[in-house]
């Protein structure tokens, strides 16, 4: 058995993996957009990914500059920001500090290692950022794409599948998912814009899988079709909700306090796989993804519950709000 404080750390260090990787994959897509679109464009861009990453309240309160680059170092290298790519690697190596005996020295070396060398970049930015603009933050992009791989490889090669991986597994698709879902709203637009399905996939990492699938200029219908109801691809919602439902079966055999989340993770898979979604996306798409992306919220916060429902904890916090409505601030 796992102690729910573990099993709460070992969540919360998947889900900021996720983050810190999908954040890195987006900036590093839009600042290589940046130089060829024109300025207004470029901003407007930029600030649709802030909100698509649900930071919209902290990049007000953030009073930074409103030009791509500025966006882009507020998304990367910003510790006041709690969903940058620093902070949630800060984070994921602070959570899996608390479990240091239930991983392998490996994973925690990799996790290390990314901080120290984040904080690097980040103090280089800090003294450079007026004489290399954009580049140094690309530096920081690079750095925390690789070791989130390297992270990734190691957990995936070198982890006990016990409890601890499940739960770290969860947290990792959970966030997988609701980003997803996420940034497929941002690709809605407003009616002026020209969809670039393209763009969308890059930041969901699913470009030259979905070419293979559905062509190289996709519509948004075939877009959204893809990265939500592909049952063989490891990076849409459909795949990621089956795995988070089989993770939560085994550990419902030990806990049964995750009988609840592992039900509503099978009614979320079953209403992807066997329900009407093409005609509701096709008819309020904006709507459809909201009410998808409220419910993996929810999901996932009745999964965290689960891990803190026997530790005496009057309150359930989660350490940082998701997109959605699906969580409770924390200190």
């Amino acid at each position: 058995m796992i102690l729910a404080r573990h099993a709460d750390s070992m969540l919360w260090a998947g889900r900021y993996l996720e983050r810190a990787d999908t954040i890195a994959r987006c900036v590093s897509v839009e600042t290589n957009a940046v130089m060829h679109r024109p300025p207004t464009e470029a901003r407007l861009a930029s600030r649709r990914l802030v909100q698509a990453l649900g930071l919209q309240d902290e990049f007000v309160a953030a009073q930074v500059g409103t030009g791509p680059y500025a966006v882009m170092d507020f998304l990367v290298s910003d510790e006041t920001n709690p969903g940058s790519v620093v902070s949630s690697v800060q984070s994921v190596r602070e959570n899996l500090r608390i479990v240091r005996d239930r991983i392998p020295v490996e994973l925690w070396e990799e996790a290390n290692s990314l901080h120290i060398l984040m904080q690097s970049a980040k103090a280089v930015s800090s003294g450079a950022r007026e004489q290399t603009g954009g580049e140094v933050s690309r530096m920081s992009v690079i750095t925390a794409r690789r070791g989130c791989r390297s992270l990734s490889g190691v957990m995936t090669e070198s982890m006990m599948r016990d409890e601890g991986y499940a739960f770290m597994e969860v947290g990792r698709l959970l966030e997988r998912s609701i980003l997803t879902v996420e940034l497929l709203k941002s690709g809605l637009g407003t009616g002026s814009d020209v969809f670039d399905g393209n763009r969308l996939l890059a930041f969901t990492h699913s470009l030259q899988a979905a070419r293979r699938e559905i062509g190289h200029s996709p519509s948004w219908a075939a877009v959204a079709r893809f990265l939500l109801q592909h049952f063989d691809f490891p990076r849409s919602v459909l795949w990621c909700l089956g795995r988070v439902e089989q993770r939560l079966e085994d550990l419902a055999a030990a806990a049964g306090a995750v009988a609840v989340p592992r039900r509503r993770a099978g009614a979320l898979r079953a209403r992807l796989e066997y329900g009407e979604l093409d005609g509701s996306l096709a008819a309020q798409p904006d709507t459809e993804l909201s009410e998808l992306g409220i419910s993996l919220a929810t999901l996932a916060t009745d999964v965290h519950a689960s891990t803190v429902s026997g530790s005496g904890q009057v309150e359930v916090q989660s350490q940082f709000v998701r997109p959605g409505d699906g969580g409770d601030a924390a200190s």
